[in-house]
């Protein structure tokens, strides 16, 4: 321990006050630390060939001379770090191991016999605190229990029940229920099955079912002739999740989908190919479905995994299906209707006689009646039928009626209509734009029980029947299929409006919608047209100006992930110095010590706006040397360019390292950083490292081809150098100007930057 942490251990004695010299496993963070010693330690061989926790190192192989190689590297890499091993402790060349409560051998993965032994002839609990103890070691087992969630689930509703009410016994709340619970899973636990190992080289397969009780999945491969399961997951419903208004069916098996791939079961999955066998067939067309804004959500948390969803019937889906369908203990039926409220929202032009699909209730308008609902989902055997013409729910057949007859459009049309003829050149003179424009659809629109419709072939839906839509109800059916269906852009909501009804403008209406929808205006982030003039950011001379940004690599081993980056405007010589944080402080500090006091002080500090970069700290810096500070546009990282390419190119050296160096990239940084300086830059011709220095760089290779002497007179030496580093900072300026040049003449090509004027809206972003 160090010096000045040994205090802290101090106890006394009848003998006097002793303190530990070396870390005892007894105070608050010995076992972090010494775990991270052992991480450290063994850093490249941890999952290569062994595992380490604590003082436990299991190493593995498969042949006998793999394993005594393994263990001399193991054996080598301790006695490197000053760590003993006691022989008495050690077992070597072992077929069978217990770790961490495992039985692990060649079969595969089980519980250890010793430990689940004591479960057999574990008492009834008679308190919480014993309850939670129960459920918490087998908790640690779950993974060899299928529906461990479900069978559980009575024994957590009690410990639920006890912390709300603040209850010490359990008397009261142990039902029969909870007994049975209770010995199924001591039953469970004690015959466990044996997990395989995961072949990496293979692909998975994973099985998903979601039911109204729960969430089931498996994890399993084909290795040889045998399908071996890898692990059993399984959760119940939280409450949200358990209202079918909110939750439909296919979202349920979506949301399975979602917590068995991206949660349960990533750590096997991810970079892996695998299929996902499912009971629910619409899951097999997600990439062409029309998703909500969840479903979206939980769609992007899948798309960086590379599988395929494939349809199998409940009866094949087993195992998944049991996991997910045991019913909860005190979990009583209710009347399916007693959620409802008066009005339930619809986001569907709903056909009388046709069932209801609960999954289109979560959205859309908010006018349709609880009658009606319940109406349609009685069938063609609770209503009479009406046709098959949609109409819009929350008004009679005899209001559309009139809604069509009041309005001036159909007015006008529904003149030559009677007559059964379309106007003679001299009457189409007369007529409004609107109904010059409707008559063009004559071929496509039928009358139909008194309501007109414009009648459309799609390749998808075949027929649709579009209700020609009067003027009074635009604005309705707007707000509906806009506002309430997620502010969908212009296309989608096009779509969903021509799938029911149809008026003249539709096009230009549902713009001008979209365009003064303030939540439309103030979420989505519009894609910036316009471009302004670009202007060159330069220096005159080395060190004048300086330009300074942060950014994140891979954790190192060490915890440091951050990287101030500081680069000369005008040689490009860049340093990058590896941080703990990106604090203000820090910054401060590192350009203090590492820069200012290095090179010199710049003339001129530049960054983005970023709080450590525009904090006090920093402004008091600037002040203390007489530095200017600038700063970029807010959302325009072009603004400092040079360090956003730095950044990108040091990235990409970085990822050229070794593997078992890229933990280590802290120790490799600077001389990635010096590679980069003492090569010619595209933009000057030179290397940063001699327009900085005004000498070449003396690299490796110039020891194996050797170095011409140029003369052996210093004053000789010295002008032609003078000149030398005059001539290359003017050529380096000019090229430079001239590559800026080429720049903003390419980037003004796009120039697009219309004047604003006093008084005129615009969208202010934060």
């Amino acid at each position: 321990m160090h010096e000045r942490d040994r205090p802290k251990t101090a106890f006394t004695t009848p003998f006097g006050l002793y303190e530990y010299v070396r870390m005892p496993f007894g105070v608050c963070n010995g076992p972090a630390t010494f775990q991270r010693l052992m991480q450290a330690t063994m850093n490249d061989l941890i999952f290569q060939i062994l595992l380490v926790y604590l003082d436990d190192i299991l190493v593995f192989s498969e042949t006998f001379d793999q394993h005594l190689e393994r263990l001399e590297a193991v054996l080598k890499r301790l006695a490197e770090t000053g760590l003993k091993v006691k022989l008495q402790k050690c077992a070597f060349l072992q077929r069978s191991v217990k770790f961490l409560g495992h039985q692990v051998s060649a079969e595969g993965v089980g519980t250890d016999p010793s430990k689940v032994s004591a479960v057999k002839d574990w008492k009834v609990p008679t308190t919480v605190k014993e309850l939670q103890s129960f459920l918490g070691f087998c908790s640690y087992y779950r993974k060899f229990i299928k529906g461990f969630s479900q069978i559980a689930g009575p024994l957590h509703d009690v410990v639920h029940k006890c912390s709300k009410t603040k209850l010490g016994k359990l008397r009261d709340l142990w039902t029969p229920e909870c007994i049975s619970a209770f010995e199924l899973l001591k039953e469970t636990l004690t015959s466990a099955p044996i997990l395989g190992f995961a072949d990496f080289t293979q692909p998975f397969m994973v099985e998903t079912d979601a039911s109204l009780h729960g969430l089931g999945a498996v994890l399993s491969q084909q290795q040889g002739d045998t399908r071996r399961v890898i692990a059993y997951a399984s959760r119940r419903l939280r409450p949200a999740e358990r209202n079918d208004r909110n939750y439909s069916a296919m979202k349920l098996e979506l949301l399975a989908l979602k917590w068995a791939v991206a949660e349960k079961f990533r750590s096997y999955l991810l970079g892996s190919k695998f299929v996902v066998l499912t009971d629910n067939n619409p899951l097999c067309h997600l990439k062409t479905a029309k998703l909500g804004a969840i479903e979206q959500r939980w769609m992007a948390q899948l798309s960086i995994f590379d599988f395929e969803v494939k349809y199998r019937p409940g009866c094949g889906n087993a195992a998944a299906d049991a996991l997910s369908r045991q019913e909860f203990a005190g979990e009583s039926e209710t009347d399916p209707d007693s959620d409802l409220d008066d009005c339930i929202p619809l986001c569907n032009l709903i056909r009388a006689g046709s069932p209801l699909e609960l999954d289109v209730v979560e959205k859309g308008l908010e006018c349709c009646r609880i009658r009606q609902i319940r109406a349609m989902e009685l069938g063609p055997g609770g209503t009479k039928e009406q046709g098959n013409t949609p109409t819009l729910p929350g008004y009679t057949r005899a209001q559309l009626m009139e809604f069509q007859r009041n309005d001036l459009t159909l007015q006008e049309f529904k003149v030559f209509w009677d007559k059964k003829r379309k106007p003679t050149p001299k009457e189409r003179a007369g007529l409004s734009k609107p109904v010059k424009r409707l008559l063009k659809q004559w071929s496509f629109i039928q009358q139909r029980e008194g309501l007109f419709y414009r009648v459309v072939s799609e390749p998808c839906h075949g027929e649709v029947w579009q209700l020609l839509l009067p003027s009074c109800l635009k604005d309705q059916v707007l707000e509906s299929v806009h506002n309430n269906m997620g502010h969908q852009g212009r296309e989608r909501t096009v779509k969903l409006l021509k799938d029911r009804c149809f008026w003249v403008g539709l096009y230009e209406d549902v713009d001008k919608w979209i365009s003064n929808c303030e939540r439309c205006l103030l979420s989505k982030m519009p894609q910036p047209k316009i471009n302004a003039p670009v202007q060159a950011f330069m220096a005159s001379r080395p060190l004048e100006v300086i330009a300074v940004d942060f950014t994140v690599l891979e954790p190192a081993s060490d915890g440091r992930e951050n990287v101030l980056v500081v680069t000369d405007v005008f040689t490009k010589f860049t340093q990058a110095f590896p941080t703990k944080d990106q604090k203000a402080d820090t910054t401060a500090k590192i350009l203090l010590r590492e820069w200012f006091m290095k090179y010199g002080v710049p003339q001129r500090l530049h960054s983005d706006q970023g709080r450590n970069f525009e904090s006090q700290i920093i402004a008091e810096l600037c002040k203390l040397y007489g530095v200017k500070k600038s700063r970029t546009t807010p959302y325009r990282p072009q603004g400092n360019a040079q360090c956003e390419r730095y950044n990108r190119t040091l990235h990409d050296l970085l990822r050229t390292l070794p593997p078992e160096k890229k933990r280590r990239w802290t120790e490799f940084l600077p001389e990635v950083v010096h590679a980069y300086n003492v090569t010619p830059h595209s933009t000057t011709g030179y290397s940063p490292y001699f327009l900085l220095f005004g000498v070449e760089p003396y690299l490796p290779v110039d020891a194996l081809l050797g170095s011409e002497h140029v003369t052996d007179h210093k004053q000789d030496w010295l002008s032609i150098h003078r000149e030398r580093l005059k001539q290359a900072h003017v050529r380096a300026k000019e090229y430079t100007e001239q590559k800026a040049a080429e720049r903003i003449s390419y980037l003004n090509k796009k120039v697009y930057c219309p004047a604003i004027n006093t008084g005129q809206l615009v969208l202010l972003r934060h």
